[in-house]
């Protein structure tokens, strides 16, 4: 006789916490399973596409640097091209708008003006990804579909919020003599917000800055519908690409996958300085 049997995720799971409860013992920590994570693709581009499979935890006795050349070579660099102009350019976007509202609403209140503020918090409350059908069918109408313009937009109106709720309080916090000592000197407000206002908000500028960077470097389902010219995608969509329908060079892909989070930590390690500062800004008015 022959028995199939047959358990569910459940009970699997309630298997292993009774096994632990036996043994008195506690669950891994969570820590390792992200270390191995994040360890895997490191050292899995230093293989070739057998021992990558073989051995897949194992460290590689022959590193192959190459498999970076050719994940550059197949095109990551069009892709990670893409993703940096596209990132760049709503990072500088984002911190104007956002810098520019603040201080006219923050040092000179008017009729209306905490209304405004109201609707771009209310913002960081309505998922980005349910306007993507009517996003597509306006971008369609503007013949912008399978331009980086179509993912300027979404991109842009998603990081504002954010980056308005930082440097809306951090301009309220800053002393009201700041801006009298200007007009005395004979600043007008551009002068006064670009000579002093803005080199003030640093803090607040770099937390945006890595905040807009990260959300827009990793975002997949817009430029997945928006862009579908391999001439216009960004790096998430790119790495899909390379992927082959019968046969998959997984060590070249984990390289691709270094190589891509690389710009991201550089610019956290640059800017981590400032973060802490950043977002504690304006959480207590002096």
């Amino acid at each position: 006789m022959t028995f199939s049997i047959s358990f569910s995720g459940d009970e699997i799971i309630r298997q292993i916490k009774m096994q632990a409860m036996k043994k008195k013992e506690l669950p891994e920590p969570a820590w390792r399973y992200k270390t191995v994570a994040y360890w895997n693709p490191v050292h899995g581009a230093l293989k070739d596409n057998v021992s990558f499979f073989v051995d897949p935890w194992s460290l590689p006795k022959e590193p192959r640097f190459y498999n970076y050349v050719t994940a550059w070579q197949e095109g990551i660099q069009g892709y990670m091209l893409n993703s940096v102009f596209i990132t760049v350019l709503t990072i500088v976007i984002v911190i104007l708008i956002s810098c520019a509202f603040s201080f006219m609403v923050a040092r000179f209140p008017f009729k209306g003006g905490n209304l405004l503020v109201s609707l771009f918090f209310a913002g960081m409350m309505i998922p980005v990804h349910c306007t993507l059908i009517p996003l597509y069918s306006i971008m369609n109408r503007l013949g912008w579909v399978d331009h980086l313009i179509a993912l300027l937009f979404p991109y842009v109106a998603s990081s504002i919020p954010m980056a308005v709720f930082l440097t809306y309080g951090h301009y309220q916090q800053l002393p009201k003599e700041l801006e009298e000592a200007a007009t005395i000197d004979g600043c007008s407000i551009i002068q006064m917000f670009v000579r002093i206002f803005l080199p003030l908000a640093k803090p607040v500028i770099s937390t945006s800055t890595i905040l807009t960077a990260i959300g827009i470097w990793n975002e997949f389902i817009f430029a997945n519908i928006l862009i579908t010219n391999p001439d216009y995608k960004t790096l998430p969509v790119g790495l899909l690409s390379l992927k082959g329908t019968y046969n998959t060079n997984y060590a070249a892909m984990s390289a691709a996958l270094v190589l891509s989070a690389l710009p991201i930590i550089a610019i956290y390690i640059a800017m981590s300085g400032r973060i802490q500062a950043g977002m504690v800004t304006g959480a207590v008015k002096s």
